[in-house]
């Protein structure tokens, strides 16, 4: 464990971490811990990274935090590694709950605030499954809602929802209560806080702050 350069610490207070995935043709000088097209991004803390993700492999790990199965077994038969970056609060992290969107949205995505309000009732209080029936179409065979996109699109709460997804990876298994979601377990005691956090490269983060880890 480590607390700065100069002083080392067990605690896990105000620690922070996430799996980022470093592909074969990645360049080490300029990859950010999640994809550099998001701003902002999911973290666990100390604890979770210290309790319930102990010891664990990578696709064990992000299964239990929400990431679907076919996209972590598509990256690692292309033969692309994940790393555990850890790194201190630095004054960008807050609860992933539907409060913490909000306010990521009007910290990174400025631009949509103004659209997008009318539409978080609807988009916290209806599922995926119906937002998809109501646009017509499955979000899977959407291109990514990028910010751009969005401004140009249907006002409507899909749309939002589908911006939502592409732009912070809130995915069909978001819940909005701060707690990681696998879509099949009913133990509350086996989901985790999550947070989001800023991007940044990896470079950024000590050397000693990032863990190869198992696939």
């Amino acid at each position: 464990a480590w607390r700065s350069d100069v002083t080392c610490s067990s605690s896990t207070d105000g620690v922070y971490g996430r799996l980022a995935c470093v592909r074969p043709d990645s360049d080490l000088a300029t990859v950010t811990i999640a994809s550099a097209s998001r701003r902002v991004v999911f973290v666990a803390d100390g604890s979770s990274w210290a309790g319930r993700n102990f010891r664990r492999g990578a696709r064990d790990i992000l299964l239990r935090n929400g990431v679907e199965a076919a996209w972590i077994d598509g990256e690692l038969s292309h033969g692309t590694r994940f790393k555990l970056v850890l790194f201190d609060d630095d004054g960008t992290v807050w609860p992933a709950d539907w409060e913490g969107v909000q306010r990521a949205v009007a910290v990174y995505h400025p631009n949509v605030v103004a659209k997008i309000a009318k539409h978080w009732d609807a988009v916290r209080n209806t599922s995926w499954e119906e937002l998809e029936a109501a646009s017509g179409q499955s979000f899977a065979e959407l291109e990514p809602m990028t910010e751009e996109r969005y401004l140009e699109a249907e006002d409507t709460p899909a749309a939002a929802r589908w911006f939502l997804a592409s732009t912070l990876s809130l995915n069909k298994l978001f819940l909005g209560t701060g707690y990681t979601s696998d879509g099949h377990s009913k133990d509350a005691s086996d989901a985790s806080p999550e947070f989001f956090a800023a991007n940044r490269p990896l470079k950024a983060v000590h050397p000693s702050q990032i863990i190869d880890l198992d696939p």
